[in-house]
């Protein structure tokens, strides 16, 4: 058990800064988009995480029921269905961040407080190597309680990453770098919406 959740640890912590990379173009616009303090700066990256770990424990358990079963190009199409719901999100969050939004789409500003988990979930799905790894290794391990314990320990390695958010959250306080950030997101949703429409087809 102890031995399962040290390697998820450490296959995190090897490759936790490539799923960093995967990441930030999503990640980084989302933590520069608003106005934050260090306290909201940190409470989003608590939320971002938590839903980071319902995905990965979601993943766990499905990997471990349905090992014998499991097809790569399915984590493919999964992975594309959250990318497209992602940037969707992104686009929708950004939005709301912007004065002239509530008018045209109805949307209160307050959306954007319920939304790191939701974004941490769905990015926790995000297909890269690193995941593809611990998935093939969760189905080596050919038991339901392997595999959580696995993404548990991969959880735990990748998230120390999640610390070099911080500062990135708190650059956002200057207007210049929000702007950057929201025309950023807007690009990034559009390119990962495609994306995600090419693993799903794909």
């Amino acid at each position: 058990m102890i031995e399962t959740i040290a390697s998820g640890i450490l296959l995190g912590l090897s490759t936790g800064l490539f799923c960093l990379a995967s990441c930030a173009p999503i990640m980084v616009p989302f933590m520069l988009g608003e106005k934050r303090n260090l306290k909201k700066i940190v409470s989003t990256t608590i939320n971002l995480s938590i839903g980071r770990l319902c995905a990965y424990i979601l993943i766990g358990t499905a990997v471990g029921i349905f090992a014998a079963n499991l097809e790569e190009n399915l984590f493919h199409k999964i992975g594309g269905a959250a990318l497209v719901l992602v940037s969707v999100l992104l686009l929708l969050y950004t939005f709301s961040l912007i004065p002239i939004h509530p008018r045209f789409c109805g949307c209160n500003p307050k959306i954007q407080s319920n939304i790191p988990v939701l974004f941490g979930f769905l990015t926790g799905i995000n297909i890269c190597p690193p995941f593809l790894l611990a998935i093939s290794y969760a189905i080596s391990l050919g038991n339901l309680l392997g595999s959580i314990l696995l993404f548990l320990g991969f959880f735990i390695g990748t998230s120390i990453y999640l610390v070099l958010l911080i500062p990135v959250g708190y650059v956002g306080k200057y207007e210049n770098f929000r702007v950057v950030g929201r025309i950023t997101a807007i690009l990034s949703s559009i390119v990962f919406f495609f994306v995600g429409i090419g693993y799903i087809v794909g």
